[in-house]
């Protein structure tokens, strides 16, 4: 049994099931690195933005009025709540673990983590080689999560900050959380938002400090002993991600691989250095019914080609390659996501079985 990530299958995080054991019976088919399902139909709590907002709603810097959710700096208290949380942040680096489940998920905002925990508890996922968790990212949450004059909380510096860290403690929680099963863990930082980096929306956006704000969450995943990873599901501009400290880079390899190949020397140095690409071979589209195995493992070594031919070693590139979908599924019906998980684990079982050596 392999116990390297070579060729193997991964899942993204939302699927679109309201049947909590439903999603889990699809996750169980990417029997070596299962995932915990984010399940946004169930309930608005469940989306990827507001399952990651509960800590800072509990200090009450973040509101929620008209079921919308906001930053309310203008409070009288808001200086008081700032200096509690930065007080939890710094004794939680410090060592003191004593306040770190106050970063955890509510059960009523995440069933599909605790479902998850329940089956690993009961020594289920018996052919797991890892297993998967993954936390929004700060430019995502950051750009949708306003303060109370409805400006993105992400060109605050002070609203920013306070995003990055409460997101570090909570991947930093679920890392160690999901260690207790003696599994590698594998956190994915999924940022949607960064699609389109470098348009006129995003030009005051400066890339060396998205970069080290995802440093920050990837240090906080490698504390607690994980493997950090980026998902960002259509282009952008990968260089700020392939020099970054993270393990793991994940992109549409589908729609989008020409982004890719803008950053060739990046990417070569990414790999150098020991970096898994992960590759999002799989569409989270109606297209994916049209297609089979045969036509994905060809697309995927047309794309390995002109990678080595530009300067990228083949054995490295073939070993320090995952398979994926695009992103996640959560917004397709349950056929398609049925068919994008089976492709997914078929087209890395096939790889597997081409690239033995790897």
């Amino acid at each position: 049994m392999k116990t390297d990530l070579s060729l193997l299958a991964i899942g993204i995080g939302s699927l679109p099931h309201l049947k909590t054991t439903e999603a889990i019976e699809l996750i169980e088919t990417l029997r070596e690195i299962p995932h915990w399902p984010q399940l946004p139909n169930q309930a608005s709590s469940e989306d990827m933005l507001n399952q990651y907002t509960f800590p800072l709603l509990k200090l009450g810097l973040v509101v929620e009025q008209g079921g919308k959710q906001f930053f309310d700096s203008s409070q009288p208290s808001w200086l008081d709540k700032v200096t509690e949380f930065y007080n939890q942040y710094l004794e939680i680096m410090a060592g003191n673990l004593d306040n770190l489940n106050f970063f955890s998920f509510p059960e009523e905002s995440a069933q599909g983590f605790y479902s998850f925990l329940k089956k690993l508890i009961n020594g289920d996922f018996s052919e797991a080689q890892f297993i998967k968790g993954q936390v929004t990212g700060p430019v995502t949450l950051g750009l949708q999560l306003t303060d109370q004059d409805k400006r993105s909380s992400y060109y605050s510096s002070e609203l920013r900050e306070i995003v990055v860290k409460s997101l570090a403690l909570q991947a930093f929680w679920q890392t160690k959380i999901l260690n207790q099963y003696n599994k590698p863990v594998i956190i994915f930082i999924d940022e949607p938002g960064l699609y389109g980096y470098g348009q006129s929306t995003f030009i005051t956006l400066k890339k060396e400090e998205i970069t080290s704000e995802l440093n920050e969450i990837i240090d906080s995943i490698h504390l607690a002993n994980g493997i950090a990873g980026i998902h960002v599901c259509a282009g952008t501009d990968w260089s700020m991600i392939l020099m970054s400290k993270t393990d793991i880079v994940n992109f549409d390899a589908y729609e989008y691989f020409t982004s890719m190949t803008v950053y060739l020397e990046e990417l070569k140095v990414f790999i150098d250095r020991g970096g898994l690409l992960a590759w999002g071979l799989i569409p989270t589209n109606q297209k994916v019914l049209e297609l089979n195995t045969d036509d994905l493992i060809t697309l995927f070594e047309q794309h390995v080609a002109f990678l080595v031919q530009n300067g990228i070693d083949r054995r490295s590139l073939l070993k320090q390659s995952l398979i994926t979908p695009s992103c996640g599924v959560g917004s397709c019906s349950i056929d398609v996501a049925e068919k994008v998980y089976a492709l997914t684990r078929e087209v890395a079982l096939k790889l597997t079985k081409l690239y033995p050596t790897c």
